[in-house]
């Protein structure tokens, strides 16, 4: 049986300039079970709106972007992804022609992750894409230029990079766990 720890009081600590459309941060105070009251830091992006991740598919060969990530002071291959909009099916598509250049079709949710439970309030969804065979890669030709490159990796490339620590974005994991945890 879960014991709800109820949110005491909650004060806004950060908006962006725009009003909380990228971010807000929150400093939550919450009664334990124990009685005891604690602070905990909650960070809500994207207006809170459900954002996505997309596994866009050509056969088995799945997709990923290069792009230059300054949180972690490198680059990374990882699925595409961003903010929603919408709904995650019409954000994923969005997002796969923004980074991509690429028109996906047979879009589906297949799974739904809180990649950061302790911190981050939204939720993202891992939104499956199928995409021609003969369909040319663009990356960044629609967007706003942070894509370096993309291509399309086998199985088992991907499996190979995730064990030389190549690939190791935790949306991109998370989604092809998800993925295969659901295709099995």
């Amino acid at each position: 049986m879960d014991i709800e720890a109820p949110r005491t009081h909650s004060h806004q600590a950060y908006t962006d300039a725009d009003g909380g459309r990228w971010c807000e941060v929150y400093l939550d105070t919450y009664r334990l079970p124990s009685g005891a009251e604690t602070v905990r830091h909650r960070v809500r992006v994207g207006g809170g709106r459900t954002g996505v991740v997309v596994l866009a598919r050509r056969g088995e060969d799945i997709l990923l972007v290069r792009q230059w990530r300054p949180t972690t002071g490198r680059w990374a291959w990882e699925l595409p992804r961003g903010f929603g909009e919408t709904d995650p099916l019409s954000d994923a598509l969005r997002e796969l022609v923004e980074e991509t250049g690429l028109v996906g079709s047979a879009a589906a949710a297949v799974a739904y992750l809180d990649v950061d439970s302790g911190l981050l309030e939204s939720e993202v969804a891992v939104v499956e894409v199928s995409v021609r065979g003969d369909a040319p890669l663009r990356p960044g030709a629609v967007g706003d230029g942070e894509i370096a490159a993309a291509r399309w990796w086998s199985p088992q490339e991907i499996a190979q990079a995730i064990r030389a620590g190549e690939l190791r974005d935790g949306f991109t994991l998370a989604a092809l766990g998800a993925s295969s945890a659901v295709r099995d």
